[in-house]
């Protein structure tokens, strides 16, 4: 069994460089074309597979350095779903009716004209004057 050791660890490295190479977009492969690095990987045990995966590596740790932020901004905070009330008005058409409270809805005022007043209230303006009482 540990004769097969070294030919199982070629294996296991070699499919997994070799599947981090094609899913890598071809403006992201460092240094030699994406044909050339799958021909390394297959046919150069143990050092194709292990230069691709240190290239790749250095290589995306250089394009993420530069494209960071500067320290003086910080990054914004990504909205949870519970936060989002887009999200959260998506999954009113989830909730079973039977089971959902419904807050009261505001009553409507009966005068129209005078929504903070009720038609049966007098106040002062509905109270006779000095000049109605015709002692003028």
């Amino acid at each position: 069994m540990v004769r097969f050791l070294p030919f199982l660890i070629s294996l296991v490295l070699t499919v997994y460089a070799l599947f981090s190479c094609i899913q890598t977009s071809d403006e992201d492969v460092p240094h030699l074309p994406k044909l050339l690095w799958i021909v390394l990987i297959v046919f150069v045990p143990f050092a194709g597979p292990i230069v691709w995966l240190l290239m790749a590596r250095a290589h995306s740790n250089r394009q993420q350095s530069a494209v960071r932020r500067p320290s003086s901004q910080p990054a914004p905070r990504p909205t949870a779903p519970d936060d989002d009330p887009d999200f959260l008005k998506s999954l009113d058409r989830y909730r079973d009716p039977r089971t959902t409270v419904k807050p009261p809805e505001p009553e409507k005022p009966e005068n129209p004209e005078n929504p903070e007043k009720p038609k049966d209230v007098k106040g002062p303006e509905d109270s006779p004057s000095e000049t109605d009482d015709g002692k003028a």
